[in-house]
């Protein structure tokens, strides 16, 4: 008797999932033609998917052939069958390898990138993708396979090269993100990604002026203002040492409230506080005697008080840093 009621109770669970999913079904198959206003709201996304819709969720290419990959694409990298996404890969058809998605504007190539899928990626590029299109948001997988945290590993080195090989924009540039492949490599310190895209015909001179916002200027509007805002000190001298940036194409605004009219690597050279007699650190003593030679005084630039007061850092540091 126990047996049997048991028995039965898996029957009815079994049923009311089962009756559940074909409800869910039918929801999700209203929602692929319903309007963008209507399919991407909040409140519509939570009835249908339970939740708001990101940009490594699957469901975005829900109705389309492309769904069935990026499910496979998505949840924790060892559990991801790897010959299934080839297969996937190779049978959808041609026409949606550069399918934008009606939310983010994201393809198929964009979504492999956000669950770093470097295998899917190479995959895709040999069947068409274009690493140039960017989503409504400005980003291209171009751009994003320099920044982090998809910069750090082997692989991804190995697919920025087959994407440059493949016909990749290796100085394309985003308006709306303000940045280029070179700006995000060098904001990350990447410097073998600096290397690859330049020996590629990276403009490593490219200066973003409409990034200005009254007296206000993005601070990563170039290779050197990105490497010097994130204390990039290897990737700094490369550009200047390696690749005669000129250093002097950055200064604070006249109207700026932070040292109107100066230059901004002294003050961004400032903001290093590296480990004294570090490999980083003489790298920094190299440009701040290069500096001198250009008339501009790294030893003669105040130090801020928040530095001054912070504990952490002895006089005898200051005097040396």
């Amino acid at each position: 008797m126990k047996r049997r009621k048991i028995i039965l109770i898996v029957i009815s669970l079994l049923l009311c999932y089962g009756v559940y999913s074909f409800i869910s079904k039918i929801e999700k198959d209203k929602w692929v033609n319903e309007p963008p206003a209507i399919k991407y709201s909040e409140k519509r996304e939570n009835k249908v998917w339970g939740g708001t819709l990101r940009g490594f969720n699957p469901a975005l290419f829900y109705g389309k052939p492309l769904y069935d990959l990026a499910k496979a694409m998505s949840g924790w990298s060892c559990l991801r069958n790897d010959k299934k996404i080839e297969k996937l890969i190779n049978e959808f058809p041609e026409e949606y390898i550069n399918f934008q998605e009606g939310k983010f504007g994201k393809t198929i190539g964009h979504f492999a990138l956000t669950t770093n899928n470097m295998l899917a990626i190479r995959k895709l590029l040999d069947r068409g993708l274009n690493p140039n299109i960017m989503d409504r948001y400005g980003d291209a997988i171009i751009i994003d396979i320099n920044s982090y945290p998809y910069c750090k590993s082997p692989e991804s080195l190995e697919i920025l090269k087959y994407m440059i090989k493949k016909g990749a924009n290796v100085n394309l540039y985003s308006k709306r993100a303000y940045t280029t492949p070179l700006i995000e490599a060098s904001k990350y310190g990447r410097l073998v990604n600096v290397k690859l895209l330049v020996e590629a015909d990276a403009n490593p001179n490219f200066i973003d002026d409409s990034a200005d916002f009254g007296p206000y200027r993005s601070p990563f509007r170039s290779a050197l203002s990105a490497a010097l805002s994130y204390h990039q000190i290897e990737v700094v001298n490369y550009l200047i040492f390696d690749q005669k940036v000129d250093f002097r194409t950055l200064k604070f605004s006249e109207d700026s409230k932070f040292h109107p009219g100066e230059y901004q690597i002294l003050y961004d050279l400032r903001e290093m506080f590296f480990k004294v007699n570090s490999k980083r650190y003489q790298e920094k003593m190299k440009l701040v005697a290069y500096l001198k030679t250009q008339g501009l005084d790294y030893w003669k630039t105040p130090i801020e008080e928040r530095f001054r007061s912070n504990p952490n850092y002895t006089p005898e540091y200051l005097s040396k840093y």
